[in-house]
């Protein structure tokens, strides 16, 4: 469970330097490729230490994370006056639609899965 966690956070951390780095370039000093290459590494390591029941566990907390914590960085990022260089940003309507769709997929799926493990312990 720890390794889930760290990579938890390695991800978050690797995200808003990316964010960072988009809203405002070449202001952290680290190479954009090194950032895309962690992000590599931390999914290749998601995927072979993959827990099923871990995931069945925290599956809506890290959704939430997930979804939620980019959309604050970028608001922080753009009133602290960046600019996105990639589109990213709090004024992009399909970022909105994308946003909320997953939510809403996330929502289902947490509620579609509570709903079997009551029916399984019927």
């Amino acid at each position: 469970m720890k390794t889930y966690w760290l990579i938890g956070i390695i991800l978050l951390v690797d995200l808003t330097l990316l964010l960072v780095d988009d809203y405002f370039p070449g202001a952290l000093g680290i190479p954009v490729w090194s950032l895309y290459a962690v992000l590599a590494v931390v999914v290749l390591i998601s995927f072979m230490t993959h827990d099923p029941e871990l995931e069945k566990r925290f599956a809506l907390p890290s959704m939430l994370l997930l979804t939620i914590y980019p959309m604050l960085t970028m608001v922080l990022l753009s009133a602290l006056g960046g600019k996105s260089q990639s589109g990213f940003s709090v004024t992009s309507p399909f970022l909105w639609l994308f946003w909320g769709l997953l939510l809403w997929l996330g929502w289902r799926d947490f509620v579609k899965q509570r709903e079997d493990d009551m029916e399984q312990a019927d």
